[in-house]
Formats: C-alpha cells, structure tokens, sequence
C-alpha cells in the first residue's frame, strides 16, 4: 500500500469559502478585542489592594478614545476599498 505523495492543491471555491471563513472570523475578532479589550486591558491596570495609586480609569479612557479612531478608520478604509474595487471593475469593463 503506498501513498500518493503529492498533495493536489485546493480548487478555487474551497479556497474563497476557506478566505471567506477566516476574513469573518478575523473582522469577529477584531470586534469582539475592540469592544472588550479597553475593560480587560483596564482591569489588569487595577491594583488588588483599592488604597493604592490606580491608573485604570485613565488606562481606559486612553483605549476607548483608542478604539473609536480604530474603528472609524476600519469604517473609512472599508468604504475607500469598496469604492476603489468599484471604479476600477467599472473601468475596466469599459476597457473590454
């Protein structure tokens, strides 16, 4: 019994529903650290003793200010790609 050594590449909808996958899982993920980091991030900030020095709440501020500018620029850049693959298929059908 021998083994074919050579592994056939996948087609190409199996790799657009595997890209597809992981753009989904990624822009998840992406919400999902944006929504819940800033609270985590502070929460470590956080001394275990309350009479200490604590930094938390302007940890948290910081990165809520941080995750708005995130997400409005991901909010831009998505509009700008969506818009630049529109004219460019536009000029291009002109072209053909």
């Amino acid at each position: 019994m021998t083994q074919d050594s050579t592994a056939t590449p996948p087609s190409a909808p199996t790799a657009r529903r595997i890209g597809a996958q992981l753009a989904v899982g990624a822009v998840l993920g992406f919400a999902a650290s944006s929504f819940g980091g800033p609270a985590v991030i502070g929460w470590w900030y956080e001394p275990p003793i309350k009479d200490a020095f604590s930094c938390a709440s302007s940890v948290r501020a910081a990165l809520t200010q941080f995750v708005k500018m995130q997400l409005i620029c991901a909010v831009l850049g998505a509009v700008i790609a969506t818009l630049a693959v529109f004219f460019v298929r536009r000029a291009l059908k002109k072209r053909v």
